[in-house]
Parts: C-alpha cells; structure tokens; sequence
C-alpha cells in the first residue's frame, strides 16, 4: 500500500545519500535529505517517461544534472548516481537471473 511505498521511496533516498557520502570528501558540502528527495523524485518521473526498460539512460542523467543542480560537484554526482543504479536496479537482476536458470534447468517453467 501507500506506507510500503513511502518506506520504498525513503528508502532509496538512503540509498542514493549513502552512494553521495561514499564519493565525498571533507570538502564536499553535504545534501540535506530533503534535496536528495526532490533530485530522486524528479529523476524517478523523468525515467518513468523514457521508452528504455527502467529508465536507463534517462533517470541517470537526470539524478545527476539534479545533484550537480543542487550544489554537488560532478566529480561525486556521476560515479554516485552510477553506484546508485547497480545497486537498485542491477544488483537485484542477479538472483532473479540465478533462479530463473535453475527453475528452467528443473523444467518447472
């Protein structure tokens, strides 16, 4: 339901700051949660209307123009957002890859 999402959507925002906080340095200003919010939200819209399966290309250019817009060198902005969706999009294909292979080796689908 609409809680489950909620905790998704915060969720991913951890995500992306913890991605952010592991490419910065003492000298990089650090985002607040809510701007990490709006740059995600805004990013997620802009991928929802792309014609590529989950956005790729276009949720990443536009998580990074929206870090850069909010004060976040592209030094950290790129490989940032570039963790960001191993993480969340293609990390979780590895296990689905895996099952799919043994369940169709078991004939089961």
């Amino acid at each position: 339901g609409i809680g489950g999402m909620l905790l998704l959507t915060g969720l991913f925002v951890l995500c992306l700051d913890a991605s952010i906080r592991a490419f910065s340095g003492p000298d990089v200003p650090q985002l607040s949660y809510a701007s990490i919010a709006v740059v995600f939200l805004a990013g997620n819209a802009l991928g929802s209307a792309a014609p590529t399966p989950g956005g790729m290309g276009a949720v990443e250019g536009a998580l990074t123009l929206g870090l850069i817009a909010v004060g976040l060198p592209k030094e950290v902005a790129a490989p940032a957002v570039l963790l960001y969706r191993v993480m969340t999009l293609w990390l979780p294909v590895l296990p689905g890859w895996i099952c799919f292979n043994q369940l169709t080796r078991k004939g089961e689908l």
